[in-house]
Formats: structure tokens, sequence, C-alpha cells
């Protein structure tokens, strides 16, 4: 790992985000009623990128611009919460923090209002950054540009950090690209532009999209920008690289990774961006580094809202847990830090536990009841030792890695934790979970960790089971068959 810091330049965004269900039209007009349920802020743009990077380990400087409000005030204690050195942020007097407010309903954006000015930011304030990004670029090990068309990559600052930066000082720099004139990021080493952008970018419309003529456009992106590599993002498609580092070009097209149901994307450019640059930086191989940033976007579009990597799921996944599932199994502690994330922004989570030593049509029925009650579903399975003191010799039948990674193929399934107690109480209480599930063969005092949660708030839920389903039915009709036949 490097030691030296990355410097992120770009539009500051604080996402909004309002929570709540929908049922009813309004009698004045035939619109939805949104009940609201809670809300919840997020750093977006530039400042998604480097909480990207934080989460991974890395120390990050910030430049860019929010206005003397609240949301600028409440962007730059989130980001030095995380650590993230904030002294070239520029308070503008003059313009707004852009605010990105968007209205959910069982995960699905119903409506998005932003407030922002798209206009480049005036001269006083790009006085300011100009020399805040001199001096922050210092000793730096590589620079992103997250432009989000927010008007602070002025030309005066692309020049600065594309065309005038000194050679000895300055490492590779990344760009991520929104504006049609990618003339404009001539200079970058590596630009990361979705389908979208490069054929808007190369005289194409946002509805002419035959993925052939990708290698031809990024062949003009090329001989326009200088740049010695091009991602292409393609969504459900994956990603396409073209690496011009040996004078000839290399196409590498990496498969999309999805660990989740695809709930939403915003925020997952950021992650690809964050993961390709810091990879750039450590100088990997960009085929390599283009793989890696694809495994992390697939890792957060499962959850709704802008998210960051986790580096302990990343971690699973590229040592190992090749598996998309594998990167859904997660220690406790790698749990409890993706949760808080989670929470931030206002998720729902769900918990319920069990051996799950025979994954049935019963243990199904419960997991996708208790997933519609909230926004993650987080399933606790005993170990094998725990298995065997509650359940008796001969149990489990199947170890607890292949009875996670089953729970884990599970698209109703989030995360799973493997837990060695014989109760999920110490599980229970770091999780936090806002609704804890079991099935209706308990009654509610019989519950464990029924008061951790509602103490917080939550609540318990039993859902009814499945007549006719029951592990310890199935393992003792197997092994009364296996008797009969002995």
């Amino acid at each position: 790992m490097t030691t030296r810091p990355v410097l992120v330049i770009g539009d500051l965004i604080c996402d909004h985000y309002v929570w709540g269900d929908v049922s009813r039209i309004s009698p004045e007009a035939p619109v939805q009623i949104l009940e609201w349920n809670r809300e919840a802020n997020r750093a977006g743009g530039a400042a998604n990128v480097a909480l990207n990077l934080s989460s991974l380990g890395y120390d990050v400087k910030l430049a860019g611009l929010v206005g003397r409000d609240e949301d600028g005030r409440w962007l730059r204690r989130e980001l030095s919460r995380h650590g993230i050195d904030t002294t070239a942020i520029v308070i503008s007097e003059t313009r707004p923090t852009t605010r990105k407010l968007r209205i959910i309903a069982r995960s699905q954006q119903l409506l998005r209002v932003d407030r922002e000015d798209r206009d480049p930011i005036g001269k006083q304030d790009e006085r300011l950054l100009l020399q805040h990004i001199r001096r922050a670029r210092r000793r730096t090990c590589g620079i992103i540009c997250s432009d989000y068309a927010k008007g602070v990559l002025t030309e005066a600052v692309l020049d600065l950090v594309l065309r005038a930066r000194p050679v000895k000082d300055h490492g590779v720099v990344l760009v991520d690209p929104k504006d049609r004139n990618f003339a404009r990021y001539r200079g970058a080493d590596i630009l990361t532009p979705n389908e979208r952008e490069i054929i808007e970018a190369t005289g194409g419309t946002s509805i002419d999209r035959p993925s052939h003529d990708l290698p031809s456009r990024a062949q003009d992106v090329q001989k326009l920008t200088g740049a010695k590599a091009v991602l292409i993002t393609r969504g459900q498609n994956g990603m396409d690289l073209f690496d011009y580092t040996t004078g000839n070009v290399t196409l590498s097209h990496i498969p999309a990774f999805r660990t989740h149901e695809v709930f939403d994307v915003t925020g997952a450019g950021d992650t690809v961006t964050a993961v390709m640059g810091i990879e750039a930086f450590r100088e990997t191989p960009l085929a390599e580094a283009a793989r890696r940033a694809n495994i992390a976007a697939g890792l957060v579009v499962g959850v709704v809202g802008t998210s960051t990597i986790d580096r302990d799921a990343l971690d699973r996944v590229m040592h190992g847990a090749l598996a998309p599932s594998g990167s859904k199994i997660l220690s406790r502690s790698a749990l409890t830090n993706q949760l808080r994330k989670a929470r931030e922004s206002g998720s729902r989570i769900v918990f319920t536990n069990g051996c799950f030593d025979v994954l049935h049509t019963g243990h199904l029925h419960l997991l996708q009841r208790a997933r519609a009650l909230g926004d993650l579903l987080i399933v606790g399975i005993n170990s094998d030792r725990s298995v065997k003191r509650l359940k008796g010799h001969g149990r489990p039948l199947i170890g607890e890695d292949e009875r996670a990674e089953l729970l884990a193929a599970l698209s109703c399934v989030d995360y799973v934790t493997v837990f060695p107690e014989r109760t999920p109480l110490r599980v229970i209480t770091a999780v936090k979970p806002d609704i804890l599930v079991k099935g209706a063969d308990y009654s509610i005092s019989d519950v464990v960790g029924r008061n951790v949660v509602e103490r917080r708030g939550g609540r318990v839920e039993l859902i009814p089971l499945l007549p006719g389903f029951s592990t310890t039915g199935l393992v003792e009709s197997i092994q009364k068959t296996r008797t009969n036949r002995e």
C-alpha cells in the first residue's frame, strides 16, 4: 500500500434521501402520497470517491467547493470524521452546496430534486481552489478528478492538474469525465467514462449505442486526449478497457460482477473511479486494476443510495472467495462496519438466525418474508461446534462454510455471518437490527435478543411457518430411510 496520500479534486455533492411508503393517491391532485419514514444525508460526487478511498485504508486529500450552508457544514464534518483532509475545500460565499434530494419507496426512486449551480465557479473561488490544489498535490501518489459538471473543474483547474504539473512530483492522473467536450481532459492518463458519455462525446446520441463501434470511439478519445487507457463502464454489460500503453491498443472485456439484486447504481461509478485510480497508482497492471474496480462496483449496487466499498469484502473476493456470494459472508467486525454505513443511509436492518443444516422450502419462505420487512436481511448461522452442542452427535450434516455459501447465494439474503455461541445474543447486540425475525413456533417472550432490539425502538416479528417443513423432521426421515436400506 502506498504511504503517500491520494488527491481527489471535483464536485462535492450532498445526497439527501427520504424513505417512505406509498399506498394512497392524493385527493388534491393525481399524485402519490409518500408517508415519511426516515431521511439521511450521504456524501456524493468527488466526496464519495474520497470516502471509498478512505474505506480502503488510504489517506486522502480532497479539493472542491461547498457553500456556506448546512449541507456544506455537514459534508465537511462527515469527511473529517472519516479522516479525510478537507483543508483544500473552498467555502464559497456566492453559491450553495450542490444538493440532490431523492424520494424513495420500496427501494425505488420516485423523484429527484436538484439544487445546484452548474456555471463555472467564480473567479475568487477559483483562485482560492487553485492555491489549495498547488499545496495539496505535493507528495501525492496520484490525482483523481471527479467531474460531475457542477462547475468546479474549470479550464484553469484542468490546466493546472493535467497540463502544468511538474514531472518529478506528479503521479498518474485519472479523470472521470462528464463534459461532452473531452478535449478538456487532454493530458489525463486514464479516463473512465460510461457508455453514454463516450458515445455523446464522439458525436453519437444517448439512444445510439451500438457496442461494436466502441473501439473506434475509444480510439477517437485517445487521440484527442493522449490518454494511456480508456475504461468504459457499461452497466449490466460490464466494462471495456482500451489500453494504449504499449503503442498498440489492447482490449479487455470484464463481465459485470453481481453479488446482490441491483437496487441502485448511484455511486457505483465513484467506486470504479476510486479503485481503478488507487490500483493504477500502485502500478497494478491495468487489466487487473479494471477487474478489481468491476468487482468493487458489484459489491455496492445492492445498497440503496451512494455507498462505499467494504475493504474486508473486497479482499475476500480478490483472495479466494471467487463466487459473488462469497462477498456476502462477513466476519462480525466486518459486518458491523458495513451495517454502520447502511444505517447512516437510513436502511432498515432485519436479522434472523438458525442452524440451516438442511436448507428447505420452509426456510426460503421465512427468509423471503423477512427480507420484505426491511432493506437489508442479515442471517446469523451457528458454527459447526455450536450446532453439535445444540443438536447432538451427527449434526450438522453440512459444514458451516457450505451452509453460509448456500444462504449467501439467495437473492433475498444480503449478508451472512457465522457465530460460535449457543445463542445469537452477541451477534444481535453487535448488529443492532431494527427488526428481529423468528418463526411463529416461538413465543415473543422466548425470542433471544428481544430486549436488545426493543430497547433500541425495534420490534420482533414472528412469521408463520409452512406446515410439513422441519429440518429435524427431514433429518429423521433421511436417517430412517438409511436405516431401512441397511
